[in-house]
């Protein structure tokens, strides 16, 4: 088994806005018969089976530059290659709107599975999430609710689904399982040391604003 961390890299007005994906493949899998221990598989069913869906509820303003990816040893959690692998996107969101800047978002919760010390490690997460945005005015009610009106959720529900679910490529055949991650502050640097896989996720119903994704002033 090997861990995957995928970075989406999007810029807004100017503002770096990063999601950070986390799949898992299946235990016993060659990695040999992947590309750069799979990454190039992993970065690529993100782009094919998860973007198609995210970019529906995101601005033109907003553009994903790439999908960088990371993947971990299956024991030790250590890099099993140094250098990441990046693949280009270079694609904007659909929604065409007024927004205010690139902070607002919609918070995606993870439920996760249940977990044991043997097989996802001391100190596995219990609860994730992920926030989509900015995302237009229109796709925030007055009281700062989303969906802002019924017809949006459909478009909350497909990426909720994409994000709870397995993502695959088929040549070279490759299947990775979504999970969240615990870290750890070891010796300085920051470690993963546990896991969970994803059972589903869900739109909270209020809206959010990420003040790292803030301009600078």
């Amino acid at each position: 088994m090997a861990i995957y961390k995928a970075v989406l890299n999007g810029q807004c007005e100017g503002q770096d806005v990063k999601n950070i994906l986390w799949y898992r493949n299946g235990i016993a899998i060659d990695l040999s018969g992947l590309t750069v221990g799979g990454t190039i598989e992993c970065a690529n069913a993100i782009k094919t089976t998860v973007w198609p869906l995210m970019k529906v509820v995101l601005p033109v303003q907003y553009v994903l530059q790439d999908i960088t990816c990371y993947v971990y040893d299956e024991s030790t959690f250590n890099l099993l290659y140094q250098n990441p692998t990046t693949v280009g996107v270079g694609e904007t969101g659909v929604k065409v709107g007024a927004l205010n800047g690139p902070a607002t978002c919609g918070i995606i919760r993870f439920a996760l599975e249940p977990t044991s010390i043997v097989f996802n490690g001391p100190k596995p997460p219990k609860k994730g999430y992920v926030a989509i945005g900015p995302l237009c005015d229109s796709w925030i009610a007055d009281d700062g609710t989303v969906p802002a009106i019924p017809d949006q959720k459909a478009d909350w529900d497909a990426i909720c689904f994409a994000l709870a679910n397995n993502i695959e490529t088929l040549l070279p055949p490759a299947l990775f399982f979504p999970i969240r991650v615990h870290t750890d502050k070891v010796l300085g640097l920051i470690k993963i040391t546990s896991f969970a896989d994803i059972r589903d996720a869900t739109l909270r119903s209020q809206s959010s604003f990420r003040r790292s994704r803030m301009p600078e002033s």
